[in-house]
């Protein structure tokens, strides 16, 4: 962690940039946040500078400073798989949207499923949900992380879980993997069982989460309160991260 903190914010006292200080600032206060095990308040701003503006900026720059700008640019990209290699996270969660998942679907019970280090159920809980964390932690077995979970999350895996704690209003699942058929396992037993709760996975459509099967099979609830549950969650970097929910009849 103190390399790459320390890294970023040598260049960024170098360059004396304000676009920057403003960056690097968002990345201290998330890494700050997350390593207290707390929840950020709201969705972090954009992160990483675009083509047009990186250029912008790069105009009247010396050399040196250019390629200054080069690296930190792409360590402020790097964030998200820093925080998954120091702390077991690849999703953020924030109060705001955990706040209008609870009110918008009438959630006062959760199942979080295949929950990693359960960041998201650590979110949940903090506004009032009574929360349910499961893994089946064969990830952590190759993980530095793999103790460091924000609840108590217990082990059991994803089918095992929805058969023993389905009495819930919402079942959750984030960043599942985007190979192997656990997901649309997930949804087929979920749809099979006839439940009338709510089933919300967190990740990328044909990107970096869930299967290819999943993508091309499911059908999505395009619905007024997911749409602000949404707009809530703006990725900070250039995953398309979003929350989706699952039609109940495919």
């Amino acid at each position: 962690m103190t390399d790459f903190l320390s890294k970023i914010n040598q260049l960024d006292d170098e360059l004396e940039l304000e676009p920057v200080h403003q960056q690097v600032r968002e990345v201290n206060e998330i890494v700050s946040c997350i390593k207290q095990k707390k929840v950020l308040p709201r969705a972090p701003e954009k992160l990483g500078f675009l083509p047009d503006f990186a250029e912008e900026i790069c105009i009247n720059l010396p050399a040196k400073k250019i390629k200054q700008f080069q690296t930190v640019n792409q360590l402020i990209n790097n964030l998200r798989e820093f925080l998954a290699r120091e702390f077991g996270i690849w999703s953020v969660p924030n109060l705001t949207t955990a706040e209008l998942i609870k009110n918008k679907l009438n959630v006062k019970t959760s199942l979080e499923i295949m929950a990693g280090n359960a960041y998201w159920s650590k979110a949940l809980a903090e506004v009032g949900v009574e929360m349910t964390a499961t893994d089946n932690f064969e990830w952590s077995k190759t993980s530095k992380t793999g103790t460091n979970s924000f609840i108590r999350v217990q082990n059991l895996n994803a089918e095992k879980a929805l058969s023993v704690i389905n009495n819930v209003d919402l079942i959750i699942c984030s960043w599942a993997p985007n190979f192997g058929q656990h997901d649309e396992k997930l949804v087929l037993n979920w749809r099979n069982k006839n439940f009338t709760n709510h089933l919300l996975f967190v990740g990328e459509k044909n990107g970096a989460t869930n299967s290819p099967i999943f993508w091309r099979n499911e059908h999505f609830v395009h619905s007024k309160e997911m749409m602000q549950i949404n707009r809530s969650f703006a990725s900070f970097d250039f995953i398309e991260e979003h929350i989706f929910e699952i039609a109940h009849e495919n």
